[in-house]
């Protein structure tokens, strides 16, 4: 089925009038596509920044509107399978978006990708999905998008790349959504350069030289976004309390992936526990530490804390800032090519800049927080005030 023919006009505040054609409309229709509308983007940075409301609804509508500008400019041969992929990336997302994912994870051995292609496919616990006929009626195989989503599809590789990838409209969308809602101005990127200087050659795609400049910016506005919010010590305080309220709580969270952060904050506030009340009215736990990260370190910090009398699991955090997953060029996106004389070439090789700005999120920190009434003797534990 083509993308084209009837369309209805969504304004989004990012990208503009965006054009949705009837299959789309009726996928976007669907009850877990519609679920979005009440997943925040940002989990609980708005604790932080009090404009980061937008939802997982609207960045998924701007990360499709990206992937046909990208169909059209790159002569991409499925556009429908990549604008269906695009649109439902994030369907999969449990209330306070990545914030926590890695609890859920705990609880029902699934992140929100690989609930996402259950979602899709109709599989348990997601039998009663109306998306795969959805998807069906627009002319694509629900397998074929769980394949992009999963790079298991050798020839479909390109679309995958398309949508995560060193460079993909997943974030081209969201470094200028994010930006824009928490008022960090850092994170915007012209999306429109990107696709005079990108390029397919075979099943990847690649950077003109003349393009390095915009390549660097990107890499920049990516890993300020990430030290000014993402990995903000405040947010990730919030994120940590809530899976830890969580995690007490598990047997009510057994399909967060059919939840919304609506129904999230209202379990929370029918939950007599410290910390839910410490949630709700932004009683966040105070940093008491910041130092270097080490093994060793780390191991101290743990053992003094736990040994500490009087004080539970829930009323401190020893966080460790970029987390210790966040490593490598996958994460960093440092893994494109850039075509010199014709011919790939690692753009590390090429851009100074961008080897010391991966070299930059290497650089961890330890971060010791604690409930207010245990800062004192936590601090003390920690030998701090001495």
């Amino acid at each position: 089925m083509s993308i084209r023919g009837e369309f209805k006009i969504v304004q989004d505040p990012i990208n503009g009038p965006v054009k949705i054609s009837a299959p789309l409309q009726k996928i976007i229709d669907t009850p877990e596509f519609q679920r979005l509308r009440y997943v925040r983007q940002l989990g609980m940075c708005h604790l932080v920044f009090p404009g980061a409301n937008h939802t997982r609804f609207e960045h998924s509508l701007g990360t499709m509107h990206l992937a046909i500008m990208f169909a059209e400019s790159l002569h991409v041969e499925d556009e429908m399978l990549l604008a269906v992929a695009a649109l439902l990336h994030d369907i999969g997302h449990p209330p306070l978006s990545h914030g926590a994912e890695e609890t859920f994870q705990k609880i029902t051995g699934l992140d929100h990708l690989n609930a996402g292609v259950r979602i899709i496919l109709g599989e348990k616990p997601f039998q009663e999905s109306a998306i795969p006929s959805v998807i069906e009626d627009a002319g694509i195989k629900p397998s074929d998008v769980a394949d992009v989503l999963l790079f298991k599809s050798r020839k479909n590789r390109i679309i995958s790349r398309l949508i995560s990838g060193p460079v993909d409209v997943d974030e081209l969308d969201y470094l200028r959504r994010d930006s824009l809602y928490t008022g960090v101005s850092i994170g915007n990127v012209d999306h429109r350069r990107i696709l005079n200087v990108a390029m397919l050659s075979g099943d990847d795609v690649f950077i003109e030289e003349k393009g390095l400049g915009t390549m660097e910016s990107i890499l920049i506005a990516r890993i300020l976004m990430y030290g000014s919010v993402y990995f903000h010590k405040t947010s990730r305080i919030a994120q940590i309390m809530a899976s830890k309220a969580i995690w007490m709580n598990r047997e009510c969270f057994r399909n967060p992936f059919a939840m919304t952060d609506n129904e999230f904050y209202s379990y929370l506030s029918r939950d007599e526990h410290p910390i839910s009340r410490s949630i709700l009215t932004r009683n966040l736990h105070k940093p008491v530490l910041k130092v270097e990260y080490s093994k060793d370190k780390m191991k101290e910090i743990n053992d003094i804390l736990s040994g500490l009398k009087n004080l539970e699991d829930w009323q401190y955090i020893v966080d460790v800032i970029p987390p210790l997953e966040f490593s490598g060029p996958g994460r960093v996106k440092s893994d494109m090519s850039v075509l010199r004389g014709g011919k790939p070439v690692d753009i590390t090789e090429v851009s100074p800049l961008i080897r010391t700005l991966k070299e930059a999120l290497e650089n961890k920190s330890i971060i010791v927080s604690a409930s207010r009434d245990k800062f004192d003797a936590v601090s003390a534990a920690l030998g701090l005030g001495q």
